[in-house]
């Protein structure tokens, strides 16, 4: 065999060896500030503190919360839903007056304002027919409408954008 072959031969056992012997493994593991492990019996518990996905369990009377506990958490959601398709919001984008408008259908609206970070900017309570956004005093940028029909608890949400 040639000098150069039993080279590439040798060099690629090393490099097959190399990587065998410090390879990876993949581990789970989490990465916090601060947090504990316990266990009992087949039952592991592992926390950290300031975890940004949260969820609450509940069964017979037991509940369990992942994460931090908010006690007044409002989400705000675009949901992909076919309630509300008459209602009109125009013009969107705006840079002054906003019109809602509401089909005698719907009865009463209970329509909310939130920016993007989800603070609640203000609430028309039982709106009906026209209502009318004075968006001069928002700030530029993105706003959500929430519509949430009373008599059937329906919600649709309406992106709305502020020049």
């Amino acid at each position: 065999m040639p000098m150069n072959k039993k080279f590439i031969l040798v060099l690629q056992l090393l490099l097959f060896l190399s990587i065998y012997t410090f390879g990876q493994t993949i581990q789970n593991s989490v990465v916090g500030s601060t947090g504990a492990s316990a266990s009992a019996g087949t039952i592991k518990m592992d926390y950290t503190l300031g975890e940004v996905v949260i969820e609450t369990f509940s069964a017979g009377g037991q509940t369990l919360t992942q994460g931090f506990h908010q006690t007044a958490l409002h989400l705000v959601a675009i949901e992909n839903t076919d309630y509300f398709p008459e209602i009109n919001i125009y013009p969107n984008p705006s840079s002054d007056l906003v019109n809602i408008d509401i089909p005698a259908n719907y009865n009463s609206l209970d329509i909310s304002l939130y920016d993007v970070t989800g603070k609640l900017i203000r609430i028309f309570s039982n709106a009906s027919g026209k209502v009318t956004l004075d968006a001069a005093v928002l700030a530029t940028g993105t706003y959500y409408l929430q519509m949430i029909n009373t008599t059937n608890d329906k919600v649709k949400t309406f992106k709305l954008i502020k020049n």
